[in-house]
This record gives C-alpha cells, sequence and structure tokens, in this order.
C-alpha cells in the first residue's frame, strides 16, 4: 500500500515558516499530497506557483483552506492533528454521504472549534510480505482510528478520529442530538475474535461428522 496519496486539487495558503520564513506571511500554492510517517505528523505536498517548484515536508498547521483574518486564533500542531500516523501505509476516501457537513471538534480541555468535512485519511496495516513485521496500531480495533479532514472555520486545516467530532446535517440533526454523548464502548480486538470463532461452530450442527 502507498505511503503517499494524491489529495483533491485545491487552492492553499501555506504559512512560511513551513519552510523557514516568516510566521505572518502566507504563500498561495495547491495541494499535492500527503505522506505517511508512522509515529510522526502528516507530511503534506504543495505545488507553489509562483516558483513553479514542490515542497514536500509541510506540516497540517502550517496548511490554511482560506486565507486568514490576521486576528484569528491560531491552532498548534498538536491542536491541529491529534494523533500521530498510524502506520506508513494510508488510503484516501470521501464520506460522500457526509460531503461537507458542518461539524464541531472536541479540541480537549473544554474547548471546541467548528469547521466542514472535506475527506478522510486511514492508517492501515503495513504488509508482512514486503520482508518486515508490522508493528504499527492499525489493525488493532481499539487503538485504530480514521483520521477526519476538516476544514475550520479560522482557515486552517484539522484531522481528528470520529470520536472528537459531531457531524450536523442541518436538515437532520436536531438540538437534542447535538448536545447528546453516545454510550458507545471502545472495540476490542479480543470480543470480536471471541464473537467470530464462537459463531463458525453452529453453523455445522453436530459436530461427528468426517470426510
Amino acid at each position: 500500500m502507498p505511503r503517499n496519496i494524491n489529495l483533491p486539487k485545491a487552492r492553499v495558503y501555506v504559512r512560511c515558516d513551513a519552510w523557514g520564513g516568516e510566521k505572518d506571511m502566507y504563500q498561495e500554492a495547491w495541494l499535492v499530497s500527503v505522506r505517511a510517517l508512522r509515529g510522526r505528523p502528516f507530511c503534506f505536498q504543495v505545488w507553489v506557483d509562483e516558483y513553479s517548484a514542490c515542497y514536500d515536508k509541510v506540516k497540517v498547521d502550517c496548511i490554511y483552506w482560506k486565507m486568514p483574518k490576521s486576528d484569528h486564533e491560531r491552532l498548534l500542531l498538536t491542536e491541529v492533528q491529534m494523533w500521530e500516523c498510524l502506520s506508513n501505509d494510508i488510503e484516501l476516501f470521501h464520506k460522500a454521504q457526509l460531503a461537507d457537513v458542518p461539524m464541531v471538534v472536541n479540541l480537549g480541555e473544554g474547548d471546541l472549534a467548528t469547521g466542514n468535512y472535506w475527506f478522510t485519511i486511514d492508517c492501515l496495516p503495513e504488509k508482512q510480505s514486503l520482508g518486515y513485521m508490522d508493528v504499527g496500531d492499525a489493525d488493532l480495533l481499539d487503538e485504530h482510528k480514521e483520521m477526519n479532514v476538516i476544514r475550520l472555520s479560522n482557515g486552517q486545516i484539522a484531522i481528528y478520529p470520529n470520536n472528537r467530532l459531531k457531524w450536523i446535517p442541518e436538515s437532520l440533526s436536531t438540538d437534542e442530538s447535538i448536545k447528546k454523548r453516545p454510550p458507545w464502548q471502545v472495540a476490542s480486538n479480543n470480543k470480536w475474535e471471541q464473537e467470530w470463532l464462537e459463531e463458525p461452530y453452529e453453523l455445522f450442527g453436530d459436530s461427528q461428522w468426517e470426510y
């Protein structure tokens, strides 16, 4: 599976400290791709038309989907990407049913941010056939997390798992559903495997059979 995936073509604004420039300066660019490095933040690649050049190691906190206001509250890297990459192998998909849906992001410690859904990056188990053992967490149900990419209202881009998000289709959500906390438990490999292994025996009925 790929470490690099193409991204939807979009105009973005890169804070120039991404490549050693001034923090208050922004460079227009085009979003190109993203690379996964397990245990680290995602590396985004942009193409800057002013120089006809690509830069492939931009952290998400330096990328803006719209030009920010001069007095905007700038979120740190740890605030816009809650979890590091769980694997070197990733794929991109789009939750079409929730396209551009308004969202509320739980940043932690009581802080909230608003935005709209864009697309999702999923971390996949690395291929052991390539000659190394998969020591990542992508195949552990209680550790795996989808990385939903959100266009925040302040102009930045955030990457958050499902359990920190509220998806709010205006025609379907209610004030009650927005405030309500789901009583869901974290999925567990042990529970899934136990149930999966128990059920097939029932399909065979009497186990006294032979070829």
